[in-house]
């Protein structure tokens, strides 16, 4: 019995102690949990000794809420050194979900051996936490892979939508082609090798992928597509942005940076009334234009008039693709029974994987609600009953007179006859 509370007096006093140490280390509980930390671009890849260095780290809040005075910067070393800016950065907010760069310029060591070499970067959050490190292998020296060089060249970039609008989201493929021809002596120093390829943001622009790396080797003539996906905030202004393309091949020489251009436009297709209602055999018929605005192509595109004690014919008008200034003009026959004169005409269709909606109501005035079958009938059937009697009435009476005339001429007859 001795002995247990011995033991547990022990474990109390280790507990005592590790409290104390938490009372002296505010710092530990603040560590911004949530954020992550990207090595997105070095410039140039690999650096040389002696050379000047430019690094763009992305700080990711990937939690659900805000992390507020951020400060990230990179640690010099023996190897690394900084240069005359700063290489500390302090963010008053990131917001859950959004994303910061930094550009950080340090100095390459001029007796820095060759090779892969550690970059430390450390962050905290708010002033009395503790620093969190961590570490990204960066490229010193001249050639990493002799063997693999080829010429890389972008073939081509495509984006899904072709033109986005504000809210979307969508995917740009960028196709990599080793533009080199095959060596006759069978050697492999036309094959190309990508260590990496990321594409980044400064504008509003958020590119949700992350860097692909090892990407391997390319043989002469061949490519390879790499799909990044991008999301564009709701508030984005129409214009052209430029997002970064960065791809590490095997050294510096043989490294692509280049801006890959998205467009970015909220006019989309709009329904406008073309002329005014007509009285037509349904009750009245309406024409409306559908015009694309947008500078790209949209597809699944239709028109569905919604209205309270109206049938429309058709009841949707299905138009499917529309490119940019493509104009349709579609036709309802309107009929009512009960409602207000309001209808309103709804344009559905996908920018991408994108839904939009763009809608006019239009006053149409009075329907006059055209009469049912069995009332037609009986309206031809008592113009039948009336044409008939009609008829029967000149038929009788000209049977009434011809009888007449008979009966006059029969009366003469006899009165000769006695004479």
């Amino acid at each position: 019995m001795a002995m247990v509370k011995k033991t547990f007096n022990s474990a109390l006093s280790v507990l005592l102690i590790f409290v104390l140490i938490l009372s002296l280390f505010p710092g530990i509980a603040s560590a911004p949990a949530g954020l992550k930390i990207t090595l997105v671009d070095q410039t140039p890849y690999p650096v040389q000794p002696g050379q000047q260095v430019r690094f763009w780290i992305q700080a990711e809040n990937i939690g659900n809420g805000p992390l507020n005075n951020v400060t990230v910067e990179v640690v010099p070393d023996g190897v690394f050194s900084a240069s005359s800016y700063d290489v500390s950065k302090t963010y008053s907010t990131i917001h859950a979900g959004s994303k910061v760069y930094h550009e950080y310029i340090m100095y390459v060591s001029s007796d820095a051996p060759d090779g892969p070499r550690d970059l430390t970067v450390r962050y905290k959050e708010g002033n009395n936490s503790l620093w969190i490190e961590q570490k990204f292998t960066v490229g010193i020296g001249g050639i990493i892979d002799p063997g693999n060089r080829g010429t890389l060249i972008i073939e081509k970039v495509t984006s899904s939508p072709d033109v986005f609008m504000p809210g979307d989201t969508g995917i740009i493929w960028v196709t990599l082609k080793n533009n080199a021809t095959a060596l006759a002596n069978g050697s492999n120093v036309t094959n190309a090798r990508i260590q990496s390829a990321d594409l980044y943001s400064k504008d509003n622009i958020i590119v949700t992928s992350d860097a692909v790396n090892a990407l391997g080797i390319i043989a002469p003539g061949d490519n390879i597509s790499i799909p990044f996906r991008v999301s564009i905030p709701a508030d984005t202004p129409d214009g052209t942005y430029l997002l970064t393309l960065g791809v590490n091949g095997s050294s510096f020489e043989y490294n692509i940076k280049r801006n890959i251009e998205i467009k970015v436009d909220a006019a989309g297709i709009k329904t406008i009334q073309s002329k005014a209602p007509y009285a037509s055999a349904a009750g009245k018929t309406i024409e409306i234009d559908i015009v694309n605005y947008h500078q790209g192509t949209v597809r699944g595109v239709s028109i569905i008039p919604v209205a309270e004690g109206m049938t429309f014919y058709p009841t949707e008008y299905f138009i499917g693709e529309m490119k940019p200034d493509d104009f349709y003009t579609s036709k309802f026959n309107i009929t009512q029974g009960s409602g207000d004169s309001n209808v309103e005409f709804k344009a559905v269709y996908y920018n991408g994987d994108n839904a939009h909606e763009d809608s006019v109501v239009i006053d149409i005035g009075p329907v006059i609600k055209p009469p049912s079958k069995i009332m037609t009938y009986l309206v031809y059937l008592i113009i039948l009953l009336l044409i008939a009697a009609v008829a029967g009435h000149f038929y009788l009476k000209k049977k009434k007179n011809v009888s007449l005339l008979e009966y006059l001429k029969n009366g003469k007859k006899q009165a000769e006859k006695k004479e």
